[in-house]
């Protein structure tokens, strides 16, 4: 008898009853979890600008700065690569998994280009790789692939007043 228990003694030292009579630990863990999947999702909206430094099949290097401008329309990331004037450019569409994106443009000169920009975020920056494949080999003969990391530029005036 000394070791038997009673059936309200063996409830009060159980699981459920336990997991029930905490006031505290519970909501503070289901706020955690939240913040902890909110703040996942990183906003990469806004411009961001970054030097691609690509090889080509025949080994040639080059450095080609880029400005890419990512924007959020009807919860969907839209983007375009700004034209070396500053207006205007070539649109292209992002494809989002977590903090890994994939954009993906098409320049129709010559025959055509498609242009593939494969990020994570990083360290508020997006870091990864940038290609260009050709679709006309007699105009085009060097496809080209190298390393890229864009950060975010400050916002200008122009975009301030907006």
């Amino acid at each position: 008898m000394l070791f038997q228990q009673t059936t309200e003694t063996m409830y009060r030292t159980s699981l459920p009853y336990i997991v029930l009579r905490m006031k505290f630990p519970i909501p503070a863990l289901t706020l955690a979890f939240l913040l902890i999947h909110t703040t996942g999702a990183q906003d990469i909206t806004g411009r961001w600008v970054g030097v691609a430094e690509t090889t080509d099949e025949s080994g040639a290097n080059r450095m080609e700065r880029q400005t890419l401008e990512i924007k959020s329309e009807d919860g969907k990331l839209t983007g375009l690569l700004v034209s070396r004037s500053g207006k205007g450019g070539i649109p292209f569409q992002i494809q989002q998994d977590e903090g890994k994106f994939n954009l993906l443009g098409f320049l129709p000169l010559d025959g055509g280009e498609h242009l593939r920009w494969k990020f994570e975020f990083k360290n508020g920056n997006l870091v990864g790789t940038f290609s260009a494949m050709h679709d006309n080999p007699k105009k085009w003969k060097y496809d080209r692939i190298g390393a890229m990391t864009v950060t975010k530029a400050p916002p200008t005036a122009a975009t301030e007043s907006k």
